[in-house]
């Protein structure tokens, strides 16, 4: 069991998202840069060194879903932006929701999103989930599944079974993503899925697709 799951298992709670990354980390998965916060000084300077503009998070092991109580600010673009962020996320803290710092990110645009995730099932163990991500998974339900572990062969096939395939292919002025890339997460996530079975869910959404590489820009995991 990996160190920081037994730690959040110690203490009864989900992984919070800077542990997300930490173990995506530990997994050979490609994270962006970020930085933990837990006053307005190290907010600044995070910023900073990050570059503008930045997203601010909160950290919380009692918020799963950040967006529904406002605790995510994207496209802060100076230093009075930062200070108004820190204090609106700051303010969220209250007896029933424990802050515990927060995370800050460059703002990354993109075209498209997508989704990975995994649910475990009762019958067939770790489920890989792969499909368009934001809110267009919750409208157009477009989901591939496919049983862990995978092979990077299964991975691929998962990238062209959506029936939205065709937006990670060259499309007018656009290039292709990084479908090398892409397949080599899902692979890496089904392994950890299958070693780490203390995890009953994962949800990474969005990720932002690019020419080279990807954009993990929120994770959660559910123990």
């Amino acid at each position: 069991m990996h160190r920081l799951i037994e730690k959040a298992k110690s203490e009864n709670r989900h992984l919070l998202e800077p542990e997300v990354l930490s173990l995506l980390d530990s997994y050979g998965i490609q994270i962006p840069p970020h930085k933990v916060v837990h006053n307005e000084k190290e907010a600044l300077e995070a910023a900073k060194s990050l570059g503008w503009p930045v997203v601010m998070k909160i950290v919380s092991p009692d918020i799963i879903h950040k967006t529904e109580v406002e605790g995510v600010i994207l496209n802060v673009q100076n230093e009075k932006q930062v200070s108004d962020a820190f204090s609106r996320l700051s303010s969220l803290e209250g007896t029933d929701k424990r802050i515990e710092g927060i995370i800050i990110y460059p703002f990354q645009k993109a075209e498209v999103e997508i989704s990975v995730g995994m649910v475990r099932d009762s019958q067939f163990g770790p489920v890989i989930t792969f499909g368009l991500g934001g809110i267009w998974i919750e409208v157009f339900h477009d989901i591939a599944y496919a049983i862990a572990p995978l092979s990077i062969e299964e991975a691929q096939n998962m990238l062209n079974s959506i029936q939205a395939h065709e937006i990670l292919k060259d499309f007018r002025k656009r290039k292709s993503v990084d479908r090398k890339s892409l397949s080599e997460l899902l692979v890496r996530i089904s392994q950890m899925a299958v070693k780490e079975v203390a995890i009953q869910e994962m949800d990474l959404n969005p990720i932002f697709p690019m020419e080279k590489g990807y954009f993990i820009a929120d994770g959660r995991v559910i123990l």
